[in-house]
């Protein structure tokens, strides 16, 4: 049933993920007119702080409730999005949602919080269709679920295609084509293809008979606008769109599309991924974020096995990657973005391309990336940024295009294959690549603001810039102004005085107080929920016990990085002989790393006599291999392996230094026990065990876990900060 928001994504609002900020006001300017200006910053896990200017007419003696709220005047761009063919573009961030209209030059918030926020919330990610008709979001209902749904960018009408998909704060199981007309997207283990205009017209095939076949979204890829890869097994298919209405209907009577060729393995969707290119004539597939294989496709005899153009393993090559993205241009071959954790132990970026040899080449390593890559529609063009600078590279062949400098930049997207919407740390502005010009939108936020004396107009100052920028109150827009007479900033005028000081809830560093000096003399504050008494913040540790398998190291790294949490990783000595890399990594990263014995066995077993002089040998040899590779030393922490020990095993480990972490297990695995990490105010992460019934790791779920505890109002730190 197609249903109707009121504004885009405020549905998104509903169930939020939450983590402690520290809200601190500031700036405070008042003017004879009684209207006020003033910033407020708030420190976020997983974004950086960045501050918001506020415009609020003080009119009466109470404070700001729900339906006296003051305008949002600065508007900083976490996410961007392009809507309705490059008409429009959508802004996200922590205090709601806006568009801002190319045609008539106006941002216009649709959705935004009732108060400030104080706790803040992690984003979901959207999929707009190619030429920005369509979007799809997920709706969070539960602590790993959510609603999939698809909506009209002009109409705000929306369906719901999936009432229980698996949550992810980074991917969405939805892949779209080129040209906008279908879209394939995952629910449970199947995979579907959707024509949005017949879905909201109400003539499109029920959903069971729109089922390609079994698998998740990593089955399948658009090669062109009119043709879809599908993987079964170790079969590539091929189906024409024209084909797609009847598969459903006749799938049990014949086999769906076109074998265009064999997999020399078994396609696992949960490690792997593959993209083909448009002609259908060769493929790249990406094994465990770290394997990239180069495949030519026999166009004659199609059931052939794929050809392997390359003959080395590039494991070393992406050595610290966790995610991969994979541009082919037409006529050309691929190009490779990847993430990684470098040796410094931080998030960076990489671009490959392949020489006339086949061989992988790393032709730009990307530091300090502060936003993701932007893809132009037309795939000509990948923008990206580094430091305080904007890059902009022609695809085929790769060449730079421009280099936009100023600040740092928050997020791109692409308003058409010419021009580049930049969300910048001050600004968000719009470049023109053919022109090579550039022109100012609005304010993302300011480090002061007044008004001119003049006009009356409200001027703001920024960190990267010299010049004012004026605000225009009926577009909510700002553009620099080369001359002005600012006002100096004053904070009492003939009714009102305001200030800062101590706030009683924990949540604000500060609060803004009201002395109204006219008529009835009182003070308030100006934002109530300052006043009130908070709980004290509960703490909680995430312990990574790493086992016989590195998988998973760098994407845990990433994360904590992301959300600006310390993790614990207990090491044993058998992990530092087999990763030393990984080891090194973890040490550069600033986590911090305890022991866990330098052997992973069961100490409690009586197949032979352990005694307290092994315990600490264990421990001691454990310590000089940690050293040895890293050069730091292990923390006094440590537990036994699996955490099964005896009274004897901690008393050793007292002797030699340690303190034992304790942590209730009564089976040989810890997952039964899971319900009382809360009571021990640690969870521990079992990484790298391998299992065939296991397929999905749990740190593949870690960013899930991460919100949920934010949701609960814990604060992660590592154990020793507990």
């Amino acid at each position: 049933m197609k249903k109707t928001l009121p504004a885009l994504f405020l549905a998104m609002f509903i169930i939020p993920s939450f983590s402690f900020a520290g809200i601190k006001f500031d700036n405070l300017n008042i003017n004879s007119e009684n209207k006020m200006l003033y910033t407020v910053t708030q420190n976020t896990s997983g974004i950086k702080p960045y501050s918001v200017l506020f415009s609020y007419n003080l009119h009466d003696e109470s404070s700001i409730a729900q339906n006296n709220l003051p305008d949002i005047i600065t508007c900083y761009p976490e996410y961007l999005n392009s809507l309705n063919k490059g008409k429009k573009m959508q802004v996200r961030n922590r205090y709601g949602t806006a568009v801002y209209d190319f045609d008539n030059n106006t941002l216009n918030w649709i959705a935004r919080s009732a108060i400030l926020p104080e706790k803040s919330f992690s984003l979901s990610p959207i999929i707009t269709s190619p030429d920005g008709t369509w979007i799809v979001f997920m709706r969070k209902v539960a602590s790993s679920t959510g609603e999939l749904i698809i909506q009209n960018a002009d109409t705000k009408m929306y369906v719901i295609l999936d009432r229980e998909a698996s949550y992810s704060y980074t991917n969405l199981p939805v892949k779209w084509s080129p040209d906008s007309k279908n879209f394939v997207y995952q629910k449970n283990n199947s995979v579907y293809y959707c024509n949005p205009e017949k879905m909201f017209k109400g003539i499109q095939l029920e959903e069971k008979y729109r089922r390609i076949g079994n698998g998740k979204i990593q089955n399948v890829q658009w090669c062109s606008n009119t043709n879809l890869a599908y993987i079964d097994s170790d079969i590539i298919y091929m189906i024409d769109e024209r084909e797609l209405s009847s598969l459903g209907i006749y799938s049990n009577f014949y086999d769906l599309g076109k074998v265009i060729g064999r997999l020399p393995e078994h396609f696992d969707p949960d490690t792997m991924e593959f993209k083909i290119n448009s002609a259908a004539t060769q493929m790249v597939m990406v094994k465990n974020n770290n394997f990239v294989s180069y495949y030519n496709i026999n166009s004659v005899n199609t059931t052939d096995y794929v050809k392997l153009l390359n003959y080395k393993s590039y494991t070393e090559v992406f050595d610290g990657s966790y995610k991969f993205e994979i541009l082919w241009p037409e006529f050309s071959k691929p190009v490779i973005w990847t993430d990684f954790i470098s040796d410094s132990g931080k998030t960076s970026s990489a671009v490959y391309l392949f020489n006339e040899k086949n061989e992988i080449v790393n032709i730009l390593s990307v530091e300090d990336s502060t936003s993701n890559a932007a893809i132009s529609p037309d795939g000509k063009y990948i923008s990206f940024s580094s430091g305080n600078s904007v890059f902009i590279y022609s695809v085929n062949p790769w060449s730079r295009i421009a280099e936009i400098k100023g600040e740092k930049t928050a997020s791109l997207c692409w308003k058409d294959s010419s021009n580049l919407c930049i969300g910048g740390d001050q600004t968000v502005r719009l470049y023109n690549v053919p022109l090579k010009s550039e022109n100012y939108l609005f304010l993302s936020q300011c480090k002061s603001a007044t008004w001119d004396k003049l006009s009356k107009k409200i001027i703001a100052l920024t960190d990267s810039y010299e010049e004012y920028f004026v605000y225009d109150e009926v577009k909510n827009v700002w553009q620099k102004i080369h001359s002005c007479e600012p006002l100096k900033a004053q904070v009492q005028n003939q009714d009102y005085r305001i200030y800062k000081a101590e706030a009683k809830n924990a949540r604000y560093d500060n609060g803004i107080y009201v002395r109204h000096l006219s008529g009835k003399v009182n003070t308030f504050a100006l934002y109530k929920e300052a006043m009130k008494k908070s709980a004290p913040k509960k703490k909680i540790a995430l312990a990574f016990d790493l086992m016989n398998s590195a998988d998973g190291v760098n994407t845990i790294l990433a994360l904590c990085e992301k959300y600006d949490i310390k993790p614990t990783f207990f090491i044993n000595g058998e992990f530092i002989r087999r990763y030393p890399k990984e080891v090194k990594k973890i040490a550069s990263s600033g986590a911090e790393a305890a022991s866990m014995f330098y052997t992973c066995t069961d100490l409690t077993v009586k197949d032979f006599e352990i005694n307290q002089d092994y315990i600490k040998r264990g421990l001691a040899r454990n310590e000089d291999e940690y050293f040895a590779i890293t050069g730091k030393e292990l923390s006094l922490l440590w537990h036994a392996p699996f955490y099964k020990s005896n009274k004897m095993i901690r008393d050793a480990g007292s002797q030699a230094g340690y303190s034992y972490i304790e942590f209730p297990v009564e089976e040989d695995s810890i997952d039964s026990k899971a319900g009382k990490t809360l009571e021990s105010q640690i969870i521990p992460i079992t990484v790298g065990v391998k299992s065939d019934s296991e397929k999905n790791e749990f740190y593949t779920k870690l960013e899930l876990l991460i919100n949920s505890l934010m949701d609960g109002d814990y604060e992660i730190v590592s154990v020793s900060g507990l």
